[in-house]
């Protein structure tokens, strides 16, 4: 599955349709998508997802794909608002008033992205 995700040569639609096809035609179990979600990286609560249904490929691609499109919104709060000269706590109240976050959750962004700027 991994190298599926992997792979250059298919887009990210073609890639999601075969890991899902995949996943569903062997009845992937849920710790190996858990498995295949730390390896992609992703911070996902399992749980509330648990709670929606039942967790799936297709479940993780959405839940990756959101996650990916927040960090990369989070990075751009986080290096313009250090550009501009904004403080800490101005950048941690703009990330979770527009990304609707914690204020755990604004500290990592500000944590993984403030340092790639200064």
């Amino acid at each position: 599955m991994m190298r599926m995700i992997l792979d250059k040569s298919l887009t990210r639609d073609e890639a999601r349709k075969k890991v899902i096809d995949y996943a569903r035609e062997h009845n992937v179990d849920k710790t190996v998508i858990m498995t295949v979600a730390g390896a992609a990286n992703c911070r996902i609560d399992y749980n509330a997802l648990s709670r929606k249904g039942d967790l799936d490929m297709c479940t993780l691609f959405d839940e990756i794909a959101r996650e990916n499109e927040a960090r990369g919104e989070a990075k751009g709060i986080v290096e313009t608002g250090l550009d501009y000269g904004l403080s800490e706590n101005d950048i941690l109240e703009r990330l979770q008033k527009k990304l609707n976050l914690s204020l755990q959750m604004a500290q990592e962004y500000i944590k993984m992205f403030g340092k790639q700027t200064m």
